[in-house]
């Protein structure tokens, strides 16, 4: 009996140890479904541990209700229960594809029911950029999406427009919501500083990822804001069932000017061209061309020796940015979070420059039970920044360091700044750095709740209320002892403005899927927005202290001006509806419908809106090969509103006609102000969108294509009045524009072995017209930009110019648009369009990326091609002589006419030009076609290794470059093809038009991050 029981016991503990050691087997893959080699498995608080072979697949001693933790080289980690013995494919990171993106009312976009153009960035690409504001990421990685930027200080504003310009008046800009929250388009309400970007509010490590909504399809659901395209940013938010994980890392960068190829002259240079302007304007005044430079030396007040530098007298020898990034993850059964931190101090290339950033974001996602689930999120931004005024003014110290002559030192003899520098005397812009101040301080909150609650069987209610409150002090102190400030005996403006934006919206939808094959989704819904800005200022001159601050209360005050304030409020309520189908995973239906009831607009507020689209996965079907992953055809077709002043018009609108106090014959009288139409309404973009994606089933190679036609109808323009006692313009629907394009998407792995080779690219074609207007002949001309039926979006409008007279050196131009007549009178020939514009008709961008073990080698080009730029200040920095005071590029002295060179680019150099040769003309004008090497990174993780020894789930080191290098096809272009003017408040009209704001920079930079 004993024996018998021995016997048992031993194959009991057997069969036992055979359940507690088996082997469990399984395939790590990544996202996108490609075996991970390398990666290292282990038994959560065991000892037990494998590695994947080059077909990711391990086996590890191993039972069921054990825990697998799952980690790469590059230290991502997931963990896995042990179920089975075969485990199967264990997915460790996202696909690089299509992600879940909520929009308005809990609609979901993802990948089951796409149908639509649509283009999510992923958190890859956001995570350790060295960029003040995240919309720079988006820059060559989204087809149709064109990128230029109005400031290269830090949080600037940059022109976005998507699939083109849709609107005449107003920012093109997309509409901007963040975690739900609607954020307006780009343009902070600064009062006194450039416009902020609420986009340099978000710190790029906290982007889980962003979606641009281009077609009717998605954008519908935003209704009247949506015509210009939607970018949705959602932030990283905590997983279930994960332990608490830490990652910290720092970035240490320096920055110089990314492209500056202007040729400036020297002291004798100049000195030598303005003789040269001298000798002839008048030859028998001096004896020879030497007499004619030593009576400009003596004009000038050159000593023969100074050559300032007067770029490197302002700016930094070591511009720098730092970012510190901190933040845990984690969550329960029940409850998931995420809190972040991050610090960015940039200090920019002038002097008593700055921008720092505080950010802070906290997001929250709890089961109430299995049918209640609440979520939240809190995202803090404080920003410090200390700026210039960079518009077209000699305050700008970017336009006066290149203008002012090197014949000037920066301190005169006594010391003291000096402030005889010619044209731009009293501008001295080392003094004005040091003794002027313009600054703000921003506090913005972004936050919001949702709620969604099953309260019947396929039925859900979703709400959604979110809010942004900010707020913005800014200063502007002009110092009396120079600058602007010496008219007004100095000055101070002090602003604080707030504005306060909050949307709420409920809905109801039904889901199901009935018998595995028919899913069947719809919702509707109820949406309230609300936009209010306040302002509120106080301006002193005469100032008793040169001080930037206002003194009062005593008999020795300032003299203080009448203060300002400003309130502007705008309201919209929707109500929407959405329904899809999905047929057996092939086939999708959609339909949305949205009315919106703005108080901007005049006696007809409301407007509907509405998208159909379609879409089949023809891969899906038995008759189709089985390599084929996916081959899907969509197409959609909508009407999307559009009010181009939507965040700014307020209480003032449009419709209304004003009137204000004038004169008339010594008598008090009214004037018009403007001229309104009661009758304005929605701006509607009606857009047809064909689309095809097509995968390989290895996911070797993935690529889409889409074919749009976008017309804008009923656009707001500026009608010509005919009116004695007001000649001018009034707003009217009466314009038209018209977007046709193409765009082309694609992935591919054409090395997926150990080491890797990763590309990823899209190109996008896109041509804009102006469609039907109410007076077709007419010609509106902004900006040497002109307006006209049938003609192209923004296209330059001015005269052409045929080169120089060989015989006289006369600047010479075209007659007409004809081009077959030429003349040296300027006011004989006649401006005509010139068939280009300032807005790319290609663009492209590809990256490229390495992979072996834990190497990584990346690099990142983007390409615009078939526009023009021009520099606005051309016509002063190649004057012709005509201010011999300015300094001058160097190809007006060593390529201009002659006797002895009399086929030179430039024409005869004559003090005070009466010629008008430096006047705009084509002569101007640039090809704006470049190639940008946007972005570098080598990088090294330890993973693995690194955990062994420390514990620390991974260590990430390397380095990286952001806007490296620049190619310009037209061997003419000395200036960034991507820097635009801020003189037209973030509009269209600024597109293309270089004016000396801050630079574009290049960032080197080197990192760390640690994840543990």
């Amino acid at each position: 009996m004993r024996t018998k029981f021995a016997f048992l016991s031993a194959l009991f503990l057997l069969l036992v140890g055979q359940v507690v050691f088996a082997q469990v087997t399984g395939i790590v893959q990544d996202g996108d479904g490609f075996p991970l080699s390398d990666a290292e498995v282990t038994v959560r608080g065991g000892d037990a541990s494998a590695i994947t072979n080059e077909k990711g697949a391990f086996s590890i001693d191993a039972k069921v209700g054990d825990v697998l933790v799952v980690a790469d080289l590059f230290g991502t980690t997931k963990e896995f229960n042990v179920s089975k013995n075969n485990l199967g494919v264990l997915k460790l990171g996202e696909a690089l594809v299509l992600t879940e993106v909520t929009l308005v009312g809990g609609v979901k976009l993802d990948a089951a029911q796409r149908i639509g153009a649509n283009t999510v960035v992923g958190r890859q690409d956001f995570e350790l950029a060295p960029v003040s504001s995240v919309d720079e990421v988006l820059n060559g990685r989204v087809a149709g999406l064109s990128f230029s930027t109005n400031s290269g200080h830090p949080g600037g504003t940059n022109l976005i427009t998507i699939r083109g310009v849709g609107s005449f008046v107003g920012t093109p800009n997309p509409l901007y919501v963040i975690d739900g929250v609607v954020v307006g388009k780009g343009q902070d309400a600064a009062s006194i500083m450039e416009s902020f970007n609420p986009l340099s509010s978000i710190d790029p490590n906290s982007i889980e990822n962003i979606a641009v909504l281009k077609d009717a399809s998605a954008t519908a659901l935003y209704g009247a804001r949506g015509a210009n395209g939607v970018i949705v940013v959602t932030t990283k938010r905590g997983k279930y069932n994960q332990k608490t994980r830490f990652n910290l890392s720092s970035d240490f960068g320096i920055q110089n000017i990314a492209f500056d190829d202007q040729k400036w002259m020297t002291s004798e240079e100049f000195i030598k061209w303005g003789g040269l302007t001298l000798f002839n304007a008048n030859p028998g005044n001096f004896e020879s061309m030497q007499a004619a430079v030593d009576q400009f030396s003596s004009d000038r007040g050159w000593d023969g020796t100074t050559n300032t530098d007067w770029l490197d007298a302002v700016t930094r020898n070591n511009a720098s940015v730092k970012t510190y990034n901190f933040s845990a993850t984690g969550g329960s059964e029940n409850t998931s979070f995420r809190i972040g931190g991050a610090y960015t101090e940039n200090r920019p290339l002038l002097v008593n420059s700055k921008f720092d950033r505080f950010s802070s974001n906290l997001a929250v996602d709890h089961k109430v039970s299995d049918k209640f689930k609440l979520g939240g999120n809190v995202n803090f931004t404080h920003i410090s920044t200390t700026g210039i005024d960079d518009g077209g003014a000699f305050r700008n110290p970017f336009l006066t360091v290149w203008t002012i002559a090197p014949i000037y030192p920066v301190y005169n003899e006594s010391g003291d700044y000096n402030q005889d520098l010619g044209a731009q005397s009293d501008y001295n812009p080392v003094g004005l750095q040091n003794v002027d101040e313009m600054s703000a301080n921003i506090k913005t909150f972004v936050s919001s709740i949702n709620a969604e609650f099953q309260f019947a069987k396929n039925f859900y209610a979703y709400s959604m209320f979110g809010t942004q409150y900010q707020i913005i002090d800014e200063l502007q102190f002009w110092s009396k002892q120079m600058g602007d400030g010496l008219n007004y005996g100095g000055n101070v403006v002090k602003s604080n403005t707030q504005t306060f934006d909050w949307n709420w919206n409920n809905s109801i939808s039904y889901r199901n899927v009935i018998n595995e094959k028919h899913d069947v989704q719809a919702f509707v819904g109820v949406e309230y927005q609300e936009h209010k800005y306040f302002n509120l200022g106080a301006q002193a001159w005469q100032l008793v202290r040169d001080i930037p601050w206002i003194t009062f209360g005593s008999q020795d005050q300032d003299q203080i001006l009448p203060g300002f304030d400003d309130f502007l409020e705008w309201k919209q309520y929707s109500y929407f509806a959405r329904g899809n189908y999905i047929y057996d995973s092939k086939y999708t239906l959609s339909a949305t419908v949205r009315n919106d009831n703005n108080s901007t607009l005049g006696n007809d507020k409301s407007g509907w809106f509405w998208s159909v689209g379609a879409g089949w996965d023809v891969a899906k079907e038995k008759f189709m090969p089985s390599f084929l992953g996916e081959l899907t055809l969509r197409a959609s077709y909508g009407e999307i509103g559009n009010v181009p002043y939507a965040d700014g018009w307020g209480s003032i609108y449009n419709q209304y006609t004003l009137v204000g106090a004038a004169g008339y014959g010594g008598q008090p009288s009214l004037d018009l102000i403007r001229i309104g139409d009661p009758t304005l309404i929605w701006e509607t973009a009606e857009q047809l969108n064909l689309g095809l994606d097509f995968r390989l089933a290895s996911n070797v190679f993935g690529a889409s294509v889409d074919v749009y036609n976008k017309t804008t109808s009923s656009a707001i323009y500026n009608a010509s009045i005919a009116n004695t006692t007001y000649p001018g313009t009034s707003q009217r629907n009466i314009g038209e524009i018209i977007n046709k394009g193409v765009e082309v998407a694609f992935d591919a792995r054409p090395i997926n072995k150990e080491f890797k080779w990763i590309l990823n690219g899209n190109f996008s074609y896109n041509k804009g017209t102006v469609g039907n207007m109410l007076n077709p002949d007419e010609i509106q001309v902004s900006s040497l930009r002109g307006i006209q039926e049938g003609r192209l979006f923004a296209e330059y409008y001015m005269r052409g110019w045929a080169g120089v007279d060989p015989l006289t050196g006369a600047g010479l131009y075209f007659t007409d648009e004809t081009e077959t007549e030429t003349t040296t009178d300027r006011a004989s020939a006649s401006p005509y369009f010139q068939g280009t514009t300032p807005f790319p008709m290609y663009m492209a961008g590809l990256k490229t990326e390495f992979i072996y073990k834990g190497f990584s080698l990346s690099a990142f080009f983007t390409g615009q091609f078939e526009f023009s730029v021009m520099n606005r200040w051309q016509n002063y920095v190649t004057n012709d002589g005509e201010y011999n005071t300015y300094n001058q590029t160097t190809d007006v002295l060593y390529d201009s006419w002659t006797p002895e060179n009399p086929n030179a680019s430039n024409p005869i150099q004559i003090a005070g030009n009466s010629s008008q040769s430096n006047l705009f003309s084509t002569r101007h004008l640039r090809d704006g076609d470049h190639i940008r090497l946007k972005e570098a990174k080598v990088a090294y993780s330890f993973g693995e290794l690194f955990k062994r020894s420390t514990g620390v789930d991974n260590l990430t080191v390397y380095v990286k470059g952001t806007n490296l290098w620049l190619w310009v096809f037209d061997e003419d272009l000395n200036f960034d093809p991507e820097s635009n003017t801020n003189a037209f408040g973030g509009g269209w009209q600024g597109k293309g038009q270089f004016d000396y704001t801050a630079p574009i920079m290049r960032t080197i930079s080197l990192g760390v991050s640690i994840d543990f």
